[in-house]
């Protein structure tokens, strides 16, 4: 459902410029890959003092105990690498799978606490703890699909094409699939009700998108879900 954006709801479901530009060591990969390398040694070491009996060849023997000392000290190298190393930002990780630049994701949430920002969200009464990695925004010139926290950021300009879809198409169940401009397509599971209303919302702000799984331009049909990159490069050559 569709909800106007309020102090609150700002509050609850919105990263701070701070949250979203902060970056911290990677301390809990690097110490997951220490622990891992290190429980691999062991087993290597393991395997040398003591499972001698179990294997028919000293050959085999030997390998296995090699393999699991030489991938145990190179997961504790990498480990002990990533505890020091700085990871990236939210704003900058979201940048890199949404195709845009840090600077233009800031801008987007700089978007969302406006005034005629909408809150696209996939339950009745969206919380902190159960949707703020799952809600979606709909700005003057962004939107962010629901449940698509990194990778749905898109300037509303880049919506080639959307469109809800009542009948499961192969692999996915009934929802709402959106074309960006670069031929990516991207999906939200939803009730009919809900989906409906995310693609009139965001027609209406972008009046140009196709807003059709088939369509027909110059006398030929095509097929949005088919060949998602054919119909990006139709809006495209129409609008850009």
């Amino acid at each position: 459902m569709i909800i106007p954006m309020t102090k609150t709801l700002e509050t609850e479901l919105l990263l701070s410029e701070e949250e979203l530009t902060k970056k911290s060591k990677m301390k809990h990969e690097g110490a997951g890959l220490l622990i891992l390398g290190i429980g691999v040694l062991a087993m290597g070491i393991l395997n040398h003092l003591l499972l001698h009996i179990l294997y028919e060849s000293d050959i085999i023997w030997i390998a296995v105990t090699v393999c699991c000392v030489l991938l145990g000290i190179v997961l504790s190298g990498f480990g002990g690498k990533l505890i020091n190393k700085i990871g990236a930002s939210v704003a900058e990780m979201t940048a890199k799978d949404s195709d845009c630049s840090a600077e233009e994701i800031l801008e987007f949430y700089r978007e969302c606490r406006q005034s005629n920002a909408l809150l696209l969200s996939l339950t009745s009464q969206p919380s902190k703890e159960k949707d703020s990695m799952k809600v979606g925004f709909l700005t003057k010139n962004w939107l962010r699909l629901p449940d698509h926290f990194y990778n749905g950021v898109m300037r509303i300009s880049d919506v080639a094409v959307i469109w809800y879809e009542e009948t499961a198409l192969p692999g996915y169940d009934p929802g709402v699939f959106v074309v960006k401009s670069n031929g990516k397509m991207l999906y939200v599971k939803c009730k009919s009700d809900i989906g409906t209303e995310f693609v009139e919302a965001v027609t209406g702000r972008n009046t140009k998108c196709i807003n059709a799984r088939c369509f027909l331009f110059e006398d030929n049909d095509y097929n949005a879900f088919q060949n998602p990159q054919m119909a990006a490069n139709i809006y495209k050559s129409q609008w850009h």
